[in-house]
């Protein structure tokens, strides 16, 4: 008979209920979000929204295999504080939190983490916390992702303006999927949707790839958003998300039938010559 839990929400069970469910469950996602600024028709939690969304349909498709964590809802949004109510983290204090609670995850016997992140500001980040969890935590694997770049190729072949990226007919149409109490239809507003729309600095930033030139959203659009959300729908939102689904579902599918991590043998001495 199989095992199923109450729910796959860490929060919302009692310990005794993890203590069963936990040789059940051996991947934990971290969800991390941000509360900034969407342009005129979306709400500040959005990003929080997407990333709690995508990991409750992740595990509940794989149930009882997988656990979620409660999600982070402040991330690195220094480049939206020019909005009211935008809130920001440093990188340090995001860093350290993603490592201190995926550390408190092993300690309860966790050994497969995915840490999702609905918001791109918060990639640097992760990415460092990442890198430092792998190094101390060495019988754990660790993944990460956004939202979005899992379905970069959907993106490519649906998207219509040049330029977006935030707020856009993308993220809009994931946001009217998931939780569509997060869009004000009638005040979406077009953003910033080509070169010719940016500021010289915007230009430039978005003119050359591969090369980073951080911009403030401020200087990038007045209306704080890029694209054109009026064009999206939950149509696109359902296309997307559900693709995101699968794919990081197919992902932990495999890291599941991985072994744990082993640290790698040290370095054989090296022999001396002697004369």
């Amino acid at each position: 008979m199989t095992y199923l839990p109450r729910t796959h929400r860490l929060a919302d069970l009692t310990w005794p209920e993890i203590d069963e469910l936990r040789p059940h469950a051996p991947v934990a996602i971290v969800p991390l979000g941000a509360t900034e600024q969407h342009g005129h028709g979306m709400a500040q939690r959005t990003d929080t929204a997407r990333a709690e969304a995508v990991a409750d349909m992740v595990a509940r498709r794989m149930s009882p295999q997988v656990v979620v964590t409660p999600t982070i809802p402040v991330g690195m949004s220094e480049h939206h504080m020019a909005f009211p109510g935008t809130l920001t983290l440093s990188p340090v204090t995001l860093q350290q939190v993603v490592v201190e609670l995926v550390t408190s995850l092993h300690r309860h016997g966790w050994r497969r983490i995915f840490v999702l992140t609905g918001h791109g500001g918060n990639n640097s980040a992760v990415d460092v916390a990442v890198s430092r969890l792998r190094a101390e935590l060495t019988d754990t694997h660790i993944a990460w992702s956004g939202v979005t770049p899992v379905v970069s190729d959907l993106v490519k072949a649906n998207a219509d303006s040049p330029v977006r990226g935030h707020s856009c007919e993308i993220e809009t149409s994931q946001a009217l999927y998931v939780d569509p109490e997060l869009v004000l239809p009638e005040r979406l507003t077009r953003g910033s949707a080509t070169l010719d729309d940016l500021n010289p600095a915007g230009r430039l930033a978005r003119s050359h790839p591969g090369i980073n030139f951080p911009q403030g959203y401020d200087a990038l659009s007045p209306t704080g958003n890029l694209g054109n959300p009026r064009l999206a729908t939950a149509e696109l939102g359902a296309l997307l998300v559900d693709a995101v689904v699968d794919r990081i579902c197919g992902f932990l599918t495999g890291l599941i039938g991985l072994p744990d991590r082993r640290p790698a043998p040290p370095p054989a001495p090296i022999a001396l010559e002697t004369s």
